[in-house]
């Protein structure tokens, strides 16, 4: 029973995860993040500064599989067009 729970709330973390990424919108990752933390997913490391985070949502959509091709173009050429990687 306790692993059926994990994995539903993991399943709902990785769906909730893709869908603010999804939206590029830095307050409403914060605000993911934030309720996250309150399940134990994620410490209390401060927040880097909005242009930090906009950069790592993208570096993120490139690098998780269950992003669209279409998805992870525009987030590639969206970081090269301003000098950086797709690496994390």
């Amino acid at each position: 029973m306790k692993d059926k729970l994990i994995n539903k709330l993991i399943i709902q973390w990785l769906t909730e995860r893709d869908e603010v990424l999804k939206t590029h919108d830095v307050n409403l990752f914060k605000e993911f993040v934030i309720k996250w933390r309150k399940r134990g997913f994620y410490d209390d490391t401060p927040f880097p500064s909005d242009e930090v985070l906009e950069i790592s949502m993208r570096k993120m959509i490139c690098n998780i599989p269950t992003m669209s091709q279409k998805e992870k173009r525009e987030a590639v050429e969206w970081l090269t067009s301003r000098g950086y990687t797709t690496r994390i």
